[in-house]
């Protein structure tokens, strides 16, 4: 930075200096600067200062002899008096910004403040704004940092103001965002060797992108990306750049790689540092000894050591150590002898705190509310905590996997509460349907469908199982819509009609009423058969139509009961089992996770050798199918076993059906509750999977909503500073062309002049008539040139940046160049103050107005620079998707679980079958 002699010696003549004699001394401290000898040049200063208290010549000199001494305290007292000197000079103001901070001076920050309000020394006022910006981020503000780096004008040139592009990475880090720590990144490019800044904020960068996947941490990243982490992070160290020590000490903190923490070690070693509270527990933790560590630490905050506070903060973060972060929330809740506290947790970790206390007691969703204002580098660690509660709720207590997983109930009302919560902020409508249907049919029996190809004996069969010809049997394949079997305490049937209205039939007339209506053309929706049978309170039947029928209703309508069934029971038709038609359903049943009993029907037509054969060639076609049956598969004859439970013993004893009531009891009826569950997180399961979607989709639209918001504020930012800058050639162009304008004004006001001049400036009516005029005609076409003036001085650049052609056509460009009310508000207030101060505004028709045109285009740049700094609030869409997001990869660590467990279970029957 120039000497402030140099500058001010432009501005104050040397005529009071050589009046009283004081040209030597003048001539002579600038020697002594020039030659490096801070003190003499100091006495020479002071020497003019004793005889001419006030000069601005010799407190700059003072300034600049002090500062080169190293005297901080006589820079701030010799500055802050020549402050009062140049008020307007924002290098003044700066300079004593800068030796404030260095001596601990309350007034530095508003020092800084007052260089940056002086929009014609750019260089300055730009310095004072990263100055700021650097004060924020120290202190842990980077929202208000940011609002700092907002206010500096785009370059001049085409260079790129790589150290705005620092703090913004910087900033972005902070807030967790990054897509634009990356784009700030890209202006970095790789630092050189003494850039150990820029060093730090890629290694910070290079540790936040490696671990974005849920749940990482230092640990758990690739070997590759922790070796330039480090890298850059130990180029920092070694340049003792503020939080490289921190960095470095959480990467060794959180590694089980021996040759890192080897490496980082004959770093530290040879800075004569390994005793330090900070690396002592670096290197306890790296080695597994949690509780040294934390000793080590507590060492450090006793002696207060806050590099110790701010190392165990992020060594807690990399390790999720919720413990360290008790101890040092009780370090800062406490004062130790010597009257000093550990700084406080941030925000952040305060929430993670509470959060983990939340879920401790139970109190898993007000855990996942505090969590949502996590971010920043507390984010990884708040995901972890977020998906540890929604897996807690789907794995319960013991945290099983596999069968005892299944078998235990998922903690429903806490599940289905976060569906429908995510529903409802998605605006999903069918999904909070579904999920509220889920808790309907938590309180209903288990759901088995009797599926198979048309004429397998389905109807039979269900007949069978209940011991009453309750189905409608026949061989016309009449059940055209699912048959709904329940529990009821008279027996009844109800035949849903689309369309119409519904039927309540005895049991015998079903049979008949189904053929009436589909004879009369109407269509069934369900049958539901209700009957007082003991079974059908824990178990309810869905009958189906066949899947090879001739008509595609009856096939769809087959299809809906994979999604209606806890289980479903395949019938095959023994004399032709695991035709192809039936593999391809069988599979797609199996796909969708829905546990599926084969049982080979119609086993009396055959006899005992050609069914072993049949049975062998089913086994088979299921393995290698990869398809799982419940139990191996069975013969029996439907027709025989619904004679025997109709009270013929023969058949009963030749029909098989024994094994089958056996299986049934055993496998469905005694496992109903397991298997409802099971059905119960499959359903649960594809809601989440969809909200998850939805949620992804909903927040790529906010970030990319951000994101154009974030370039329209630079695009109004640059226009403000374009104003500002070219704002005196702006005018003279502007006060041009407004000549129609002027003209159009001048035939308002023609009547006006002949007036009597005595009139014209006492009679209210006339001058409220001319300032009326002046405003209307005025204000808005100057707004308009204003607007445009802006919109031509940034927008080919960014018109280049889109691919777009200088010469193209302008067409939608120019929607652009219209004025915000906002700035057209301020336009106005200029004008009418212009007006309003005029002693003959009917005169301004004629005269040029370039100068009100400047404060206009000021006021007009302000108002943009006001939009630009408006808060957007950040949507909430992107906490949604986390939860919808942790509550899908809850399900799939479930389905995956399920799928392992059943599996081995296929496997093991299927030997057992075998042998």
């Amino acid at each position: 930075m120039a000497r402030l002699v140099e500058a001010l010696n432009r501005f104050f003549g040397r005529v009071e200096i050589l009046a009283l004699g004081l040209e030597n001394e003048r001539s002579a401290a600038e020697a002594a600067l020039a030659k490096g000898m801070p003190l003499e040049a100091r006495e020479h200063a002071r020497s003019i200062l004793s005889v001419l208290p006030d000069s601005a010549v010799g407190l700059a000199l003072w300034a600049d002899a002090a500062e080169d001494a190293w005297l901080d305290q006589e820079v701030v007292t010799a500055l802050t008096d020549l402050a009062k000197r140049v008020p307007w000079r924002a290098d003044v103001w700066l300079r004593l910004g800068r030796a404030g901070q260095r001596v601990g001076w309350d007034g530095a920050r508003n020092a800084l403040e007052r260089a940056t309000a002086a929009p014609e020394e750019r260089d300055a006022a730009r310095l004072a704004l990263l100055d700021l910006c650097d004060l924020d981020l120290a202190a842990g503000d980077p929202a208000r940092a940011q609002r700092w780096l907002d206010r500096i004008p785009a370059p001049l040139s085409t260079v790129p103001d790589r150290d705005a592009a620092l703090r913004r990475a910087e900033c972005a880090l902070a807030h967790g965002d990054l897509d634009a720590a990356r784009a700030a990144a890209e202006i970095l490019g790789e630092p050189t060797a003494i850039e150990g800044r820029a060093a730090l904020v890629l290694a910070r960068l290079a540790l936040a992108e490696a671990g974005a996947a849920p749940g990482a941490s230092a640990a758990a990243l690739p070997p590759a990306e922790v070796t330039r982490a480090l890298d850059l992070g130990l180029r920092a160290l070694v340049l003792d750049v503020p939080g490289a020590a921190e960095l470095c000490a959480s990467l060794v903190a959180a590694s089980r790689d021996v040759l890192v923490v080897d490496r980082v070690r004959r770093v530290v070693r040879a800075a004569g540092a390994l005793d330090e509270p900070t690396w002592a527990a670096a290197f306890a933790f790296a080695e597994g000894r949690r509780d040294d560590a934390r000793r080590a630490l507590a060492r450090g905050l006793s002696a207060g050591d806050r590099t110790a506070a701010a190392a165990l903060l992020r060594m807690a973060v990399e390790t999720r150590d919720l413990g360290a972060l008790d101890a040092l929330a009780a370090r800062a809740a406490g004062v130790d002898m010597r009257g000093a506290t550990a700084p406080p947790l941030p925000p952040d970790l305060v929430r993670l705190r509470d959060a983990a206390a939340m879920a401790s007691e139970g109190q898993g969703s007000e855990a996942l509310d505090a969590l949502d204002a996590v971010t920043g580098e507390g984010a990884a660690w708040a995901d972890d905590m977020r998906r540890a509660i929604v897996r807690a709720w789907i794995f319960p207590a013991e945290g099983a996997a596999g069968s005892r997983a299944a078998a235990a109930a998922a903690a429903w009302g806490d599940v289905l509460r976060e569906l429908a919560r995510t529903a409802k902020r998605l605006d999903r409508l069918d999904l909070l349907a579904a999920t509220e249907a889920l808790a309907v049919e938590r309180e209903r029996p288990l759901r088995a469908a009797v599926l198979g190809e048309f004429n397998a004996g389905k109807s039979t069969f269900l007949n069978a199982l209940l011991g009453e010809d309750v189905a409608p049997t026949g061989v016309l394949p009449t059940t055209a819509a699912l048959h709904w079997v329940a529990w009821a305490p008279d027996p009844f049937a109800r035949i849903v009609v689309r369309g119409g209205q519904d039927r309540v039939v005895p049991h015998a007339a079903v049979k008949d009423t189904l053929r009436a209506l589909g004879a009369s053309g109407a269509k069934v929706a369900r049958v539901f058969i209700y009957a007082p049978i003991e079974r059908l309170k824990r178990v309810e039947i869905l009958d189906t139509p066949g899947f090879n029928a001739p008509e595609p209703d009856h096939i769809a309508e087959a299809r809906r009961a994979f999604d209606e069934a806890h289980v479903v029971i395949w019938l095959l038709d023994a004399p032709q089992a695991m035709k192809e038609s039936e593999r391809r359903v069988l599979s797609e049943i199996s796909a969708l996770g829905v546990p599926v009993q084969i049982l080979a029907n119609k086993a009396d037509r055959l006899k005992p050798d050609a069914l072993e054969t049949v049975l062998a060639h089913v086994r088979d076609s299921l393995a290698a199918s990869a398809i799982t049956s419940l139990t191996p598969p069975i013969a029996f004859s439907a027709r025989l076993s619904l004679k025997g439970r109709l009270g013929d013993e023969a058949a009963l004893a030749a029909s098989g059906w024994a094994e089958v009531e056996a299986l049934f009891a055993e496998q469905i009826v005694d496992a109903s509750d397991a298997l409802r569950e099971r059905a119960l997180r499959r359903k649960a399961g594809r809601i989440a999977a969809e909200l998850a979607q939805a949620a992804s989709a909903r927040a790529a639209e906010d970030r990319e909503a951000g994101r154009r918001a974030r370039a329209e504020a630079d695009r109004l930012r640059a226009s403000a500073a374009y104003l500002r800058r070219e704002r005196r050639t702006i005018a003279a162009a502007i006060d041009k062309a407004l000549e129609p304008a002027r003209r159009e004004l001048a035939a308002d006001l023609r009547p006006i002049a002949a007036l009597p001049e005595e009139r014209k400036r006492t009679d209210a009516s006339v001058r409220a008539y001319v300032q009326e005029r002046l405003v209307t005609r005025l204000s808005w076409p100057l707004s308009a040139e204003i607007a445009r003036a802006a919109h031509a001085g940034v927008e080919p650049g960014a018109r280049r940046a889109r691919g777009v052609s200088d010469d193209s056509e302008g067409g939608v460009e120019e929607a652009g160049a219209a004025p915000s009310p906002r700035a057209a508000a301020h336009v106005r207030a200029v004008v009418m103050g212009m007006v309003a101060v005029h002693d003959a505004p009917d005169e301004l028709a004629a005269r040029s107005i370039e100068g009100v045109v400047e404060a206009a285009i000021d006021a007009f740049a302000m108002a943009l620079s006001a939009e630009a700094e408006a808060p957007v609030p950040p949507p909430a869409s992107a906490a949604v998707e986390l939860r919808a997001q942790a509550l899908r990869a809850a399900f799939e660590a479930h389905g995956a679980s399920i799928d392992a467990s059943h599996a081995s279970h296929a496997s093991h029957a299927s030997h057992a079958s075998h042998a």
